[in-house]
């Protein structure tokens, strides 16, 4: 979308991941490689909601998976009073040939040191590897700040 090339700075809000990957889409867009951008940007954006405000440990959704309900948790604490007030904040500005897009959740943070790169004790998990492939595969820089539940995409602009 060539409109896109003309967006220095925006900030979105959501709450859901079908928001979160629309929000992918537009986001990815305003990159050089757009099908290479989004993947890298859903997987963050998608983390905030699920891990971050609905605060699903990786163990959760590890069982949640194997068991095939994490959809319907996901739904369920969207619906909760301790969740359902909850959103994403996402800052998007142009900084010269680079795009940074600051994503904010509202939850505890976790230990996101541990998932930077792929970790061979979780090879088999059925998750637990979109931080590492965004890292390698989407996204020029991954920063995280504080606890984890603030993080910096930093992508190669238009």
């Amino acid at each position: 979308v060539r409109g896109l090339a003309l967006l220095k700075i925006a900030h979105f809000e959501f709450k859901t991941i079908d928001e979160a990957n629309d929000l992918a889409k537009v986001l990815a867009n305003a990159c050089v490689k757009p099908d290479q951008a989004v993947t890298g940007i859903s997987e963050l954006l998608i983390n905030a909601v699920e891990h971050g405000n609905l605060g699903i440990s990786y163990e959760e959704k590890s069982r949640l998976v194997a068991q095939d309900i994490w959809k319907q948790e996901v739904h369920k604490r969207l619906s909760l009073n301790e969740y359902k007030d909850k959103k994403v904040s996402v800052y998007f500005k142009r900084d010269g040939n680079k795009n940074r897009i600051l994503i904010e959740d509202q939850g505890k943070g976790f230990e996101w040191k541990n998932f930077l790169e792929l970790d061979p004790t979780r090879a088999f998990d059925t998750h637990g590897r979109g931080i590492a492939m965004a890292k390698m595969m989407s996204v020029d820089e991954i920063n995280y700040q504080g606890c984890g539940n603030k993080v910096e995409l930093v992508i190669q602009g238009n």
